[in-house]
């Protein structure tokens, strides 16, 4: 069996001092505010999914992992 690996990006989010996270390697989007997880089906769906909860993303703190 091959396993494959795929390089990982996290964007953070802030809300009155809640941070937010979204995960994602291109295929999979993961969302987490606080301990709860969600998948999405892209990434602009999590992004939204966390701007429509009145989270604005930390640019500052974006650091692409290759």
């Amino acid at each position: 069996m091959t396993v494959r690996s795929y390089p990982m990006e996290v964007l953070t989010f802030h809300r009155d001092g809640c941070l937010a996270t979204i995960a994602t390697n291109g295929l999979r989007h993961v969302s987490q505010v606080n301990s709860q997880c969600q998948e999405h089906k892209s990434l602009g769906a999590a992004i939204s999914h966390l701007e429509s909860q009145g989270f604005s993303i930390v640019v500052d703190r974006f650091n692409p992992i290759y």
